[in-house]
C-alpha cells in the first residue's frame, strides 16, 4: 500500500503537467492520496493490541460498554450426518445486559449503571430456535460460552468434549421454562430430561457456536437507553410467545426477524413485518418484499447474511460527511432526531471461525449461509466477500478505526459549508427551514463525536502502550 502511494505520489504531479488530465481530477486524487498516506502514518504510530485478542475485547468493552453485535453463521454440518437449512442461523450478542435470574424464563435487563463492563467475557448472546414452543429466544451468559463452549482454540473437541458440556449446560438455568413443540418431543429418547434434550438441540446453534460453525459479525455501539430499548422489545417478544406459543417460520419469523426488529427499535433501521406461518402469510411476505425493495423500502424477508451486510453498512457507510446528502438519508435524519448517528466509531465486524479442524473430531465446516444479492442493482454478495476474508484495518483494528474516524470529522468540519449553500437547494421554505435546523444539529453532533472520538483515541493508545 505504501509503495504504490509513493508511486502515485510521483506521477499525479506530472500527471497535473499533461493537457489530457483535468487538472480538477487530478487535485481530488493528489489529495485522497494525502488523506491516505495520512491515516496510514496515523494508524501505523498507534500502539497495537492484536484484533481478536482478549485484550482487544477488554479495551472496547471499556471504551463502548453498550452494543450489539448480529452474527450470520454458517451451515451446521456434524460429522456423519446430514447438514443443516442453507441459510444458515442468526445470533445476537449484548453487552451491557444481564439475564434476570428472577423470571423463571429467558428475560434480559440493563446492567446496572456503574457495572465494570470491560471484561473481555462480558455481555449475553441471543439466539432464536425453532424448536422453541413458548419462548421466542434463550440467553447464554459470557462471550465465551456463548461463542466457544468454554473451550481453548488449542484443545481437542471429541465427543466426550461434547458430553462434558451438555452435563454442563444442563445444570444451568439458561433453559430453564422453555419447552419445545410436541413433534420435537418425539425425538427425544424416553429417558432423557427434556432440559438435557434442548439443551443437545441447541448446541452448535444458540451456545458454543464455533464448535461446529463460523460466525460472522458486525457490532454497532449503542447509548444505554438505546440498548434498553432493544431490551424492551426482546422482553416482550418472550412474553408474547409464552401467552401465545412460538412458530419458527423460515419466510414470515425466521432466526434473523428478531434481531433485526430489535435494532430497528433502538432507530437502527425500519422493522420488518413479522406474519405467521400460513400459506397466505408467506405470500403477502415475498410478493411484498418485492414491491418494497422496487420503492428503497425495507423488505419483510430476513436473510442472516444480509441482515450482517446491513449492519455494517449501518455502522460505517452512511453518510455523516456531507450535510446535504445527509438530510436527505431516511436513516440519518432518524437518529439523528434522537441525538446519535449509527455511523460511527466502533462499528468494527469480526469473524469467529469453528474450532480447528485438525482438532475437531465431531463437526466440519459447513457451508457459507444463504445471501439474497442482485449484481450491479443490490449488490450484497461483494461486501460479504469482502468483510468475511479481506476486511480492512479500520474494520477490525480499534486503533485503526478511532484514527479513520477522528480524521473523517475533522475532514466534516473543517469542510463545512455554510446553511445557506444547501438551503438555496431546497424546493419550499418549509424544506429550507427544516434544513437550516437541520444543519445546525448536524455539525454540532459531529462536533461532539470528534470531541469524543479522540478521547477515545487517546485513552487507547494509554491502555495500548500499558500492554
Amino acid at each position: 500500500m505504501v509503495s504504490l502511494l509513493s508511486l502515485a505520489a510521483f506521477v499525479l504531479p506530472a500527471a497535473a503537467q499533461v493537457d489530457f488530465f483535468d487538472p480538477a481530477l487530478v487535485q481530488e486524487a493528489q489529495r485522497a492520496m494525502a488523506e491516505a498516506t495520512a491515516r496510514i502514518e496515523v494508524q501505523n504510530s498507534l500502539p497495537r493490541i492484536p484484533p481478536g485478542s482478549p485484550e482487544a475485547q477488554g479495551v472496547y468493552n471499556a471504551l463502548f460498554p453498550y452494543y450489539a453485535e448480529i452474527c450470520a453463521v454458517t451451515v451446521f454440518e456434524k460429522k456423519g450426518s446430514k447438514p443443516g437449512g442453507s441459510g444458515g442461523h442468526a445470533i445476537m450478542f449484548i453487552n451491557g445486559a444481564e439475564i434476570d435470574p428472577s423470571a423463571g424464563y429467558p428475560k434480559l435487563r440493563l446492567a446496572p449503571e456503574g457495572t465494570d463492563l470491560s471484561g473481555p467475557d462480558s455481555g449475553v448472546g441471543i439466539s432464536v430456535n425453532k424448536v422453541f414452543a413458548n419462548v421466542n429466544w434463550v440467553a447464554i451468559p459470557g462471550r465465551d460460552m456463548f461463542f466457544h463452549g468454554g473451550l481453548s482454540p488449542t484443545a481437542t473437541l471429541e465427543p466426550s468434549t461434547v458430553e462434558a458440556l451438555v452435563a454442563k449446560a444442563s445444570a444451568q438455568t439458561w433453559f430453564d421454562g422453555i419447552r419445545p413443540h410436541d413433534e420435537q418431543l418425539q425425538n427425544k429418547p424416553p429417558a432423557m430430561p427434556v432440559k438435557e434434550f434442548m439443551v443437545r438441540s441447541a448446541l452448535g446453534t444458540d451456545f458454543a457456536i464455533t464448535f461446529a460453525r463460523s460466525a460472522y459479525c458486525s457490532r454497532l455501539p449503542l447509548s444505554r437507553e438505546g440498548l434498553g430499548k432493544v431490551l424492551n422489545y426482546l422482553n416482550a417478544r418472550n412474553v408474547e410467545a409464552r401467552a401465545n406459543g412460538y412458530q419458527w417460520n423460515g419466510l414470515t419469523n425466521n432466526c434473523s426477524h428478531i434481531p433485526h426488529n430489535a435494532l430497528a427499535e433502538a432507530g437502527v433501521w425500519d422493522p420488518k413485518k413479522i406474519r405467521g406461518a400460513g400459506h397466505f402469510d408467506r405470500i403477502r411476505s415475498v410478493v411484498g418484499s418485492g414491491v418494497k425493495s422496487v420503492f428503497g423500502l425495507t423488505p419483510d424477508l430476513s436473510f442472516p447474511a444480509n441482515n450482517f451486510v446491513r449492519l455494517y453498512e449501518a455502522g460505517n457507510t452512511r453518510p455523516i460527511g456531507d450535510v446535504f446528502d445527509a438530510f436527505h438519508n431516511h436513516d440519518v435524519r432518524r437518529t439523528m432526531q434522537d441525538g446519535w448517528t449509527s455511523t460511527g466509531p466502533g462499528a468494527l465486524v469480526a469473524t469467529y471461525a469453528i474450532h480447528d479442524a485438525s482438532l475437531n473430531r465431531v463437526y466440519q465446516p459447513g457451508k457459507d449461509p444463504l445471501l439474497a444479492s442482485v449484481p450491479l442493482l443490490w449488490d450484497k454478495r461483494s461486501k460479504f466477500d469482502k468483510l468475511t476474508r479481506e476486511p480492512p484495518a479500520e474494520l477490525t483494528d480499534l486503533g485503526a478505526n478511532l484514527a479513520s474516524y477522528s480524521a473523517r470529522y475533522k475532514k466534516t468540519l473543517d469542510e463545512a459549508p455554510g446553511p445557506a449553500q444547501g438551503a438555496s437547494r431546497m424546493g419550499t421554505q418549509e424544506e429550507r427551514k427544516a434544513y437550516v435546523e437541520f444543519y445546525d444539529r448536524f455539525y454540532e453532533q459531529t462536533a461532539r463525536r470528534s470531541r469524543e472520538t479522540d478521547a477515545a483515541l487517546e485513552e487507547y493508545r494509554r491502555r495500548a502502550a500499558s500492554k
